[in-house]
């Protein structure tokens, strides 16, 4: 019984590391909504662009970012990071853009400790295809001003985690079988994987301690055979 008391206290202590966890890992997120961009955008021309980084999509951040900007990556995984100046509004940004190439880029807001946000695909020349922002709860109170983040598409099936970094998959021979298809890795984790691995942890020790209690617990010697003796007259 006691070696379940100290198992529980154990549970209870990793539980709070975890809740107390810095807000990136601990499960809350950042979207970067964009200002109004230019329809077209040419290589080698710098571009200013208003955004505005959200906490949970629709209010913004009690804390101080770390750093906050715009980062595009091109089709062969090199970044392109450009800091980010505030705005008079709150949770408003401006960042210069400058795209130095032709080509694909994909695009993402940058506001540590949260993770990267993907906003969506450039095309140089041409224009910014954006995503549909992941859903989020309804305004408990106005916050804004007379200048406010625009509304925007939003998809409640998306996964404001789903892509923190871009993925280039290389062009394989005709003549290769095809590959079993892996697993995809994430670096958010989530919450849900660090709950389990402390409930692993848990029962092991669980486990750990039961048995060495089995081991220390004395087994009751057998009863000693009586030897009757009788004694002749």
């Amino acid at each position: 019984m006691r070696a379940f008391r100290v198992v529980v206290a154990v549970v209870v202590v990793l539980a709070g590391i975890v809740l107390g966890a810095p807000p990136a890992f601990a499960g809350n997120w950042v979207v970067t909504v964009l200002d109004p961009v230019p329809e077209r955008f040419e290589a080698g021309h710098a571009y200013t662009i208003g955004f505005w980084a959200l906490q949970h999509g629709f209010h913004p951040y009690e804390g101080t970012f770390e750093s906050i900007g715009l980062k595009i990556i091109d089709a062969g995984g090199n970044p392109l990071m450009y800091s980010a100046t505030a705005l008079p509004e709150p949770a408003h940004y401006a960042s210069t853009v400058l795209v130095p190439t032709s080509g694909t880029w994909t695009v993402y807001g940058m506001h540590a400790p949260f993770q990267d946000y993907k906003i969506g695909t450039l095309t140089v020349p041409g224009g910014l295809s954006v995503l549909p922002v992941p859903q989020h709860m309804p305004l408990e109170k106005d916050v804004w001003g007379e200048i406010r983040p625009p509304a925007v598409p939003m998809d409640p099936d998306r996964d404001p985690f789903e892509d923190g970094r871009t993925t280039v998959v290389q062009p394989q021979a005709a003549s290769a079988p095809p590959a079993a298809a892996a697993n995809p890795v994430s670096d958010s984790g989530g919450p849900a994987t660090t709950v389990l691995a402390v409930l692993a942890a848990a029962a092991l020790l669980l486990g750990l301690l039961l048995a060495h209690r089995r081991r220390r617990t004395p087994t009751p010697a057998p009863a000693q055979d009586r030897l009757d003796l009788h004694v002749g007259a």
